[in-house]
């Protein structure tokens, strides 16, 4: 995998004067891990977003800060609650070397054989797996293939996904990623239509034992 890289500058600007800054097309951002202080950095703004897209949250980066390079993963990005622009990121410095824990995301892909003739649809409950990796070799999804999903007593569990080598799972191998679910719109349309009729029945019974609502009420005393 090539690296991607970041290349950035010392920050000297903090607090409020930031909002100038990012005004300019500058983004301020932070460089953190074990053993080292917080490193206050700033890049052009279109040049993160374009790393932001290519790394996501799993793919290394490589950032240049003057003479040194940081091996980093993207940990956090703040947004503007309002309008979405970009306001700070947050990388963390990992090793090349050690395996460290990543949230991958769990992708289905074929078509599963247990839906044909609307028996039912594929629900994931899995959206991302924990797993120990070394960062160049952190996979970019998981793929879980539905087609071994062939009725309604079938399941994918985490242990069940192919990781790629190196690549280890971090949790419960047997919690479920994937199932069919039946179909359930027609047993609630039933299931309202008799609570409706029921109603109705008992709201007749009632009118018919009650007295007669014209000669009971409504006077003036």
């Amino acid at each position: 995998m090539n690296p991607i890289i970041l290349n950035t500058e010392k920050r000297e600007i903090y607090g409020k004067k930031l909002r100038s800054l990012r005004k300019k097309g500058v983004l301020p951002i932070h460089v953190y891990g074990p053993g080292m202080e917080s490193i206050a950095l700033q890049s052009e703004t279109n040049n993160v977003l374009k790393v932001l897209q290519e790394a996501g949250r799993t793919n290394p980066v490589k950032i240049i800060d003057s003479d040194k390079e940081h091996t980093t993963l993207v940990r956090h990005v703040d947004q503007h609650p309002a309008t979405g622009e970009l306001q700070h990121v947050d990388f963390m410095r990992v090793d090349e070397n050690k395996a460290i824990e990543v949230e991958v995301p769990v992708v289905l892909i074929g078509e599963a054989p247990g839906t044909r003739g609307g028996a039912g649809t594929v629900t994931q409950a899995i959206y991302s797996l924990s797993v120990l990796s070394k960062p160049f070799t952190v996979p970019s999804e998981i793929q879980a293939d539905v087609s071994v999903l062939v009725d309604l007593e079938t399941n994918i569990k985490r242990g069940d996904l192919v990781l790629p080598e190196g690549v280890e799972l971090i949790g419960d191998p047997d919690i479920p990623v994937a199932w069919i679910q039946p179909p359930r719109v027609q047993e609630e349309v039933e299931v309202e239509e008799g609570a409706e009729e029921g109603a109705e029945e008992g709201a007749e019974e009632g009118a018919e034992d009650s007295p007669q609502s014209d000669e009971s009420g409504d006077t003036d005393n």
